[in-house]
């Protein structure tokens, strides 16, 4: 039945184009963000799943962070370690020399060693930290895993002060033997960080890729839909049109 009062039609076509348009809008923002959750309502529980993985990334991420900070401080100190035993085996070689035990100038040189050794091991110092002294051997402690939180704890021995009728070789071996062992916990300490640092890479890489499935939009997809609300968009309107026109024959009744 026409009608001048209301326009059914139009209503109908008015309300569809309405839809169409925020279908077309949210296309064009999941395009130009490069996300298919821009907002909580586009999916809520999936927006929260996203957000755990991101809160794991960030944490991982600070945790990979620290093991490398924990690495730095071991290879410094391992690396001071090195220069300590090339100090020792020069005591050793010294040792062997003719008359070594009555040579003055051995004695001198073997002195300057040990001063410089415990300078080395006492005074060194890593982000502004000087490194511990004690007998303890290298340690790592990996502190909580469940927030990805990282310490090590590489204390060296200071060198023994020598007894003056104490043989420079003994005295070297002894502590050349202090020294490898020293080094020998580094290196282990070193290898288990390395393997932290790799488990927090890889959950790093998966979570990464879970979250990416879920936030990240389908660009070929999207670009089937701009295309298609696109065109309903330009058919909506035409239809309006059409509608809008429709009441002007109810004027020919009139005539």
């Amino acid at each position: 039945m026409a009608s001048i009062l209301n326009n059914v039609s139009a209503l109908g076509a008015t309300r569809q184009l309405g839809i169409t348009n925020t279908g077309l809008n949210k296309t064009i923002e999941r395009l130009t963000s490069g996300k298919r959750i821009n907002r909580a309502s586009d999916d809520a529980a999936g927006l929260a799943t996203a957000n755990t993985y991101a809160s794991g990334i960030k944490s991982d991420g600070q945790g990979r962070r620290n093991v490398n900070d924990a690495l730095s401080s071991l290879q410094t100190q391992d690396g001071l370690m090195e220069e300590v035993t090339n100090l020792l085996q020069r005591g050793v070689e010294i040792a062997s020399t003719n008359g070594a035990s009555t040579n003055q100038a051995v004695k001198d040189e073997w002195n300057t060693i040990q001063t410089t050794v415990t300078a080395l091991m006492t005074q060194a110092s890593f982000a502004g930290s000087t490194v511990q002294t004690s007998a303890t051997l290298a340690s790592v402690s990996a502190g909580s895993f469940g927030v990805k939180t990282f310490t090590a704890t590489v204390p060296v021995s200071a060198a023994t002060t020598l007894v003056a009728d104490t043989p420079i070789a003994s005295s070297a071996t002894t502590m050349l033997g202090q020294i490898s062992s020293l080094r020998g916990g580094l290196g282990a300490a070193m290898q288990s960080l390395t393997s932290y640092g790799n488990a927090l890479g890889i959950q790093v890489e998966n979570q990464t890729a879970q979250m990416s499935q879920i936030m990240d939009a389908n660009i070929g997809e999207e670009v089937v839909n701009l295309s298609k609300f696109q065109i309903l968009n330009q058919s909506g309107i035409n239809a309006l049109s059409q509608a809008n026109q429709a009441g002007q024959s109810i004027l020919s009744l009139l005539r």
